[in-house]
């Protein structure tokens, strides 16, 4: 652990604007002092010199600014398709003191998150949706551009109360995190696979009658 971590704190400021109900565009910005992140620095030998170990631990970063624009749409393709689309521009700096070595990177990173939502007869639907991502930097590590695909299909049974559901995340198993981390002394590359890709098959069975509106129940008083 690092006993000297101190803490965060971070100024926030955000803009948000409604069109028609289908198009939301915000804009974002953060100033954080002490950022805390996890940090990496290579091992001193006793006389000075490096050795070839990594010390890897949470650790404060001077100062980051972060500032963006984020767009969410909703389309109704055409009937029984409706999409949703996310895009998020997004600019992060770090500056500051780490190790006793001066800290400056900087980058932009933009994601794009997609999904599209069917509705068929006799009560079956589907769902396909997927994101990706262009590299970024978070402190010293530079991320790879990474995304995924995942999809679904649906049935409703039993008077329409119950369903079934068929799901796959990841189907390209792409979800894979990796980049470099070369910052002064310390330069490595790293891998991190997870098991990601996951089928599941679930059942819903709604017990009760439908809540009433509002209206109704004060008629019925």
């Amino acid at each position: 652990g690092n006993p000297f971590i101190r803490p965060q704190f971070s100024d926030n400021i955000e803009f948000s604007h409604n069109f028609k109900g289908f198009l939301t565009t915000t804009l974002n910005y953060s100033y954080t002092t002490d950022f805390q992140t996890e940090t990496f620095e290579q091992e001193k030998l006793p006389n000075g010199d490096e050795s070839f170990a990594t010390i890897v631990r949470q650790g404060n970063i001077g100062v980051r600014h972060n500032g963006g624009i984020a767009v969410n749409i909703q389309i109704p393709v055409v009937k029984g398709w409706n999409a949703n689309v996310f895009t998020n521009l997004n600019y992060s700096k770090f500056s500051g003191e780490l190790n006793n070595e001066m800290l400056h990177v900087e980058a932009t990173n933009l994601m794009v998150n997609v999904n599209n939502q069917f509705k068929f007869k006799k009560g079956w639907s589907a769902e396909i949706s997927g994101w990706y991502r262009t590299k970024g930097v978070e402190g010293q590590i530079l991320i790879d551009p990474m995304g995924q695909v995942s999809a679904a299909i649906a049935k409703q049974i039993l008077k329409d109360k119950g369903t079934l559901k068929f799901n796959v995340r990841d189907i390209f198993y792409t979800q894979q995190v990796s980049g470099n981390i070369n910052f002064q002394s310390t330069e490595a590359r790293f891998y991190n696979a997870r098991d990601s890709r996951v089928a599941t098959f679930t059942f819903v069975y709604r017990f009760g009658k439908p809540i009433k509106g509002t209206k109704a129940r004060k008629n019925g008083g």
